[in-house]
């Protein structure tokens, strides 16, 4: 099942199932993404627990996860903090008054976001990709607030390295519009940060398009050629890595 049925986080999803180009698939219940765990009720924390995870990647920045820290089983799994501040809703909005004076604006300014995560955090999704690549397969949920930017990128990053073609991780990409919903999101944020714009400025902090992973992927080609090269000399992601990476999540 691709979207889990969670309630105090929507945008909970596995990335089983997705076919790679040597004809495997991704297998399923081993990967997982999505937004903060704060707000999971007691029935959540029974589906979580279900899961069997052996480690949770957190993207939140510090102030991110003191403020709503994540409710987690009591025996629960490995929680690794890989603070991230672009993408966060905070850090969106404090520049927000700054750059952003209409919807295009926005929608460029999340662009850029994008880019960044790859060319500047290369460090944490090394450090996420690595957790994978032991001996044996790990279990792993990675998530940030919403589970769309900083958490799109990592999901888009695993499934290349996987061998999914790029159509697929566009459509896991998009899927979080689905499930994350803008239109009720965006009176949500707005109200949180007192913010004096039309729902309409706002809409692409809270929304996905392909323009915004797209120049995540952009980025890449530019400045190391491609997306092997980024996993090999960027993130660490060598020969024998990758092998291992795939043996263990592909069937």
């Amino acid at each position: 099942m691709r979207h889990l049925p969670f309630v105090g986080t929507p945008n909970f999803r596995d990335l089983g199932g997705y076919p790679t180009e040597d004809g495997r698939r991704v297998k399923w219940g081993y990967l997982f993404r999505s937004g903060h765990l704060s707000r999971l009720n007691d029935q959540d924390l029974e589906l979580l627990g279900s899961l069997q995870l052996d480690v949770i990647c957190d993207f939140r920045r510090q102030d991110e996860q003191t403020r709503e820290p994540s409710r987690l089983p009591t025996a629960g799994p490995r929680w690794i903090s890989l603070s991230i501040s672009p993408g966060s809703n905070e850090s969106i909005f404090a520049e927000f008054g700054r750059h952003v004076v209409d919807r295009q604006a926005m929608f460029d300014f999340m662009v850029g976001i994008n880019r960044n995560l790859a060319l500047r955090h290369a460090e944490a999704y090394s450090v996420m990709l690595h957790q994978l690549t032991g001996e044996q397969p790990a279990r792993m949920l990675f998530h940030c607030a919403a589970g769309k930017d900083r958490t799109g990128f990592a999901a888009a990053i695993i499934l290349s390295a996987l061998g999914v073609p790029r159509a697929q991780v566009m459509e896991d990409y998009l899927l979080t519009n689905r499930y994350f919903l803008p239109s009720r999101e965006v009176k949500r944020l707005s109200r949180k940060y007192s913010l004096e714009f039309p729902d309409e400025i706002v809409l692409p902090a809270v929304e996905v398009h392909p323009e915004y992973i797209q120049a995540a992927f952009d980025a890449i080609d530019e400045h190391y050629d491609s997306v092997p090269h980024y996993l090999e000399q960027v993130l660490g992601l060598d020969r024998s890595a990758l092998e291992r990476l795939r043996s263990h999540y592909l069937e």
